[in-house]
């Protein structure tokens, strides 16, 4: 059975420091790395706007993380975010735009 988690019960983070991230995806299926790659596709695209930003929710060793923040780009091992922070893609869980 697939856990649901609520986004807005997550501890929200103000920076990446001292963040420990998995090496291996946080994803086990095909289908929910897809959707998690559309979803970052159209965050990106999306926040690129004047105020709008996305929340990423990290999957940590300490538990779930939740970062608020605008996606300024997405390749196939990695996302771009505010302040030049580079986020392993395989260490992203979810993806939401505000």
């Amino acid at each position: 059975m697939q856990q649901v988690i609520n986004i807005r019960e997550i501890e929200l983070v103000e920076q990446l420091e001292g963040i420990k991230l998995f090496n291996e995806d946080v994803l086990t299926r095909v289908e929910d790395q897809r959707v998690r790659r559309v979803n970052l596709d159209k965050a990106a695209t999306l926040t690129k706007g004047k105020d709008i930003k996305a929340t990423i929710v990290l999957k940590t060793p300490a538990g779930y993380k939740r970062l608020v923040t605008k996606i300024l780009g997405v390749d196939h091992q990695a996302v771009w975010i505010e302040n030049n922070l580079v986020i392993p893609i395989q260490a992203i869980y979810a993806v939401d735009v505000l």
